[in-house]
């Protein structure tokens, strides 16, 4: 399950991110993963949560990669 569930974020990272956003994929493709993975609701969402914005910040302001923003562009 948890490898169908890691190969399905892949595709919806792949199809989705460019009008979704990455900040919403990131955080939806982690949490699935987690949930697949039997950790806990509330511990899958926050670390999904923290985890896709350390990522983002990593990419977009150290390495300079520019990530999609989708629905959020208005903020950045």
């Amino acid at each position: 399950v948890a490898f169908a569930v890691t190969v399905g974020g892949l595709l919806l990272y792949v199809l989705a991110s460019e009008k979704v956003g990455f900040l919403i994929t990131g955080t939806v493709m982690l949490a699935s993963l987690m949930l697949a993975l039997r950790v806990r609701a509330v511990t899958a969402v926050v670390v999904a949560v923290v985890a896709t914005v350390v990522i983002h910040i990593a990419f977009y302001k150290g390495l300079r990669v520019p990530l999609p923003w989708g629905p959020l562009t208005p903020f950045y």
